[in-house]
């Protein structure tokens, strides 16, 4: 029978074996919370160092604004008021604007659109100065709501950074161990890969919320309307003309094949009706 001092001394020998793995086990965890307090830190941070443009219990705090406005000027008037708005935006660089998209037709019905992105202040210069120099047709607002996306984000990353924390953690540990080293360093790279990509797109709908889109559209405003179709009719009458013969020259390119063939098979018709003719009074009698 194993006596009392045998037990103890078996005990107190696994318990000083199994101390440094408990001790590694705590310090792991220590080490997790405190990436999981740092990362979920920093992510709530995030916002604020943004500059998102409301505060924080504003309902406009996560709403990204785009605006669309349809201008009607004067036809020699439509390059000008392209210009201006690209140099109004241009100007404006403390407000952040950029263009987005530019375009312009010149010709018969000029017309151009422009896409701006600047902060809200700017925008709204930006939409007095440009309706003034022309009739508003039509002016719209839409808004959308990134607060789900945002806050779904800021979890994501708060998780794949506390998650890339115990995988650092674990690499340190398993120095040692070819295998385990190669096991960590693919699901690290793969951890940093979902973090950038998570924080791209969360810095691209942050953009959206601390600024807005200006869309505007200059077309022309016809000033002779009445006599307008009688005037681009003229102005058409050459086009017409020579699509009108070219129709007409292709359509003679199909009717001459037609035309040979349809000859020949008349030709055969009555030939044969002439042999039929001939034969049908000998058989009579």
């Amino acid at each position: 029978m194993t006596s009392p001092t045998a037990l103890t001394v078996f005990f107190r020998e696994h318990a000083l074996r199994s101390l440094p793995i408990v001790f590694a086990f705590f310090i792991l965890a220590g080490c997790g919370s405190k990436h999981e307090a740092d990362s979920q830190a920093s992510v709530e941070r995030a916002p604020a160092e943004q500059s998102v443009p409301a505060a924080a219990d504003s309902p406009r705090r996560y709403m990204a604004y785009e605006h669309t406005i349809k201008l009607e000027v004067a036809e020699e008037r439509v390059a000008a008021v392209h210009q201006q708005a690209e140099a109004a935006c241009l100007a404006a660089a403390a407000e952040q604007c950029v263009i987005l998209e530019s375009r312009i037709g010149t010709g018969r019905g000029s017309y151009a659109q422009i896409t701006l992105r600047a902060k809200p202040a700017g925008i709204r210069q930006l939409m007095s100065a440009l309706s003034a120099q022309g009739r508003v047709a039509s002016q719209s607002t839409t808004a959308e709501d990134l607060a789900g996306p945002l806050e779904d984000s800021a979890k994501k990353l708060a998780m794949l950074n506390d998650y890339r924390g115990k995988l650092e953690a674990l690499r340190n540990k398993a120095s040692g161990d070819i295998d385990a080293m190669i096991t960590v360093n693919r699901e690290l790279a793969q951890t940093q890969a979902q973090i950038e990509e998570i924080s791209g797109a969360r810095a691209h709908d942050l953009q959206r919320v601390n600024t807005e889109v200006l869309r505007l559209s200059i077309s022309a405003t016809g000033v002779t309307s009445s006599w307008r179709p009688v005037r681009d009719a003229l102005d058409e009458f050459v086009d017409n003309l020579a699509r009108g013969m070219s129709g007409a020259i292709t359509a003679i390119a199909y009717l001459i094949p037609w035309s040979i063939a349809f000859l020949l098979l008349g030709g055969l018709a009555r030939l044969l009706w002439r042999r039929f003719r001939k034969s049908a009074p000998k058989a009579a009698a």
